[in-house]
C-alpha cells in the first residue's frame, strides 16, 4: 500500500466539448478559434494531420479549412466550463482529494492504494466519464505529480491508462528528453544540456545539491519527485491584487453609449471574479484604446489611448458602486472621433470582504448590499448567468466579439437544448 496521485487530462478538450453534441463531427476534423475568431486555439489529430498548428491565424487558413472540410467553432467559454464542471464532480466520487490543474485536467489524491487497485479505479474512471459527458480522457498514476504528468503523457499508447511501473519508468525517462518533463522547459533544459544531462534518467540521478543551484527550488522538487518523493505541494488558488477585465470588440466603437455597455458588461465580470475571492475594491481603473498599433483595419483612426481611475468612498463590491466610478473615468477620458478597440476595467486596492473597513462606513447599509450582490448570483447561477443584469449592459450592440461559429451552449441555456425527434 502506498500514496499514489492520478493525473486526469481531457484530450484536444475544446474542441472535444465540440463533438459532445455533434456526433456527425466523430473521426473528422476540428479546430477552436480564440476571443474575435482570431487564431487557432484547440483542434483534434485529425486536424493536426492535414497541417494545421495551434496558433495559426484564422484569415490565413480559412479557405484551407472550408477546402478540406474543417468544422470551424467560435470559442464557447460557457458550454466548456461546464463540462469541466460535471467532469469535476466525478473525480470527486472517486478521490478523497483532488487538485483542479486546469480547466481540462486534475490531480487526484489516493491513500494507502495497491497499483493494482489504482489500475482498476484508472479504468473506471475513465470509463465514467467517458459514459456521462461523452469527454475522452487520460489517466496516468504514480507517486508523486511529475511522474503522473509522465504516465499521463504516454497515456493514449496504453488504451488512455498508463500506472506506474519503477523498471519501466526509468527505461522509459532514459528515451525522454529533459525540455519533456514537467517543470523543466526550455531555459532549464538548456542548462541541463550543457552540463551533459539530455534525458529524464539523468536527470533523475542529478546530486540535489547541484540540481538546486543550477536548476533553482523548482528544479529541486522536479529531481525529488522523479525519484518518488512527493515535493510539489498542492496549489492553492491565490487571492489576486488586481481584478481585469477586458477583450477587444468585434468593431470599431465610436459613441459613447456604447462604450458604456460594454464597460457595464467589463464591471459585472470583474466583479463577479473579485467575489469569487471575496475581496472588496476600493480603486476602479479604466484605460480606453483605439488599439491602432496592432490593427491593420482600413477603417483605423488616429491613435489614442488613455486612463483613469478613481477612488470609491470605501471598498466594495456592490456591483452599481464599482459602475459609478467606472463610468465617471470613462466619461473622463472619452474623447469624440476615435474609433475605439477596447475599454479595460482594473479593481483595485483590494482587501478580504471580513477585514475591519473605515471607521464612519454605515455596515448595515454595506451587508445589505452584500445580500442583494449574493441574491443576485443565485438567481444567475439556478437560471443561467446574465440572467439578472444591470440594465446599461442592454443598451447597445455591435461592439460584442466576433463569434461567427459559435455553437449552441447546450448545457446552461435551456433555449439551447437539443431536441430528439
Amino acid at each position: 500500500m502506498s500514496s499514489i496521485i492520478l493525473h486526469a487530462d481531457s484530450n484536444s478538450f475544446y474542441a472535444n466539448c465540440e463533438r459532445i453534441f455533434r456526433p456527425d463531427l466523430t473521426g473528422k476534423p476540428v479546430v477552436v478559434l480564440s476571443n474575435n475568431d482570431g487564431i487557432i486555439i484547440a483542434l483534434t489529430k485529425e486536424a493536426k494531420s492535414l497541417g494545421f498548428r495551434r496558433g495559426d491565424p484564422y484569415f490565413k487558413v480559412k479557405a484551407r479549412c472550408n477546402a478540406q472540410n474543417v468544422a470551424v467553432f467560435s470559442s464557447n467559454y460557457t458550454l466548456y466550463a461546464d463540462i469541466s464542471r460535471r467532469i469535476t464532480s466525478i473525480y470527486l466520487d472517486f478521490a478523497p482529494d483532488i487538485e483542479q490543474y486546469s480547466i481540462d485536467e486534475s490531480f487526484l489524491f489516493f491513500p494507502d492504494f495497491s497499483l493494482n487497485e489504482i489500475r482498476e479505479i484508472s479504468t473506471e474512471l475513465r470509463q465514467r466519464v467517458l459514459r456521462e459527458t461523452g469527454m475522452p480522457i487520460c489517466v496516468g498514476a504514480g507517486p508523486t505529480k511529475t511522474i503522473a504528468k509522465w504516465y499521463n503523457k504516454h497515456a493514449k499508447e496504453h488504451n488512455g491508462v498508463f500506472v506506474y511501473d519503477p523498471v519501466m519508468f526509468d527505461e522509459g525517462l532514459k528515451e525522454t528528453d529533459v525540455a519533456d518533463i514537467w517543470g523543466i522547459g526550455v531555459k532549464k533544459s538548456q542548462k541541463l544540456h550543457e552540463a551533459g544531462i539530455h534525458n529524464g534518467f539523468q536527470l533523475k540521478k542529478m546530486n540535489l545539491e547541484e540540481a538546486r543551484k543550477m536548476l533553482t527550488i523548482t528544479g529541486y522538487a522536479t529531481v525529488m519527485e522523479l525519484n518518488g518523493v512527493q515535493a510539489i505541494d498542492k496549489v492553492c488558488r491565490i487571492k489576486k491584487d488586481i481584478i481585469t477585465s477586458s477583450r477587444q470588440f468585434g468593431t470599431r466603437v465610436y459613441d459613447l453609449e456604447t462604450l458604456t455597455c460594454a464597460l457595464t458588461q467589463y464591471v459585472e465580470n470583474a466583479v463577479e471574479k473579485m467575489r469569487l475571492q471575496q475581496s472588496e475594491t476600493g480603486i476602479v481603473n479604466i484605460y480606453l484604446s483605439t488599439c491602432y498599433s496592432f490593427d491593420k483595419d482600413e477603417n483605423a483612426t488616429i491613435p489614442y489611448a488613455n486612463w483613469a481611475s478613481v477612488k470609491l468612498p470605501y471598498r466594495t463590491s456592490y456591483t452599481p458602486d464599482i459602475l459609478q466610478g467606472a463610468l465617471q473615468c470613462l466619461k473622463k477620458i472619452y474623447r469624440e472621433g476615435f474609433g475605439y478597440k477596447t475599454v479595460m476595467v482594473n479593481l483595485m486596492d483590494l482587501a478580504d470582504v471580513n477585514l475591519q473597513q473605515e471607521l464612519f462606513r454605515n455596515n448595515e447599509l454595506a451587508e445589505g448590499k452584500r445580500k442583494i450582490m449574493a441574491q443576485m448570483e443565485s438567481m444567475n447561477e439556478k437560471y443561467g448567468r446574465n440572467t439578472i443584469r444591470l440594465s446599461s449592459s442592454l443598451t447597445a450592440s455591435g461592439w460584442e466579439m466576433q463569434r461567427n461559429n459559435l455553437s449552441p451552449c447546450y448545457t446552461t441555456r435551456l433555449s439551447d437544448i437539443p431536441e430528439v425527434y
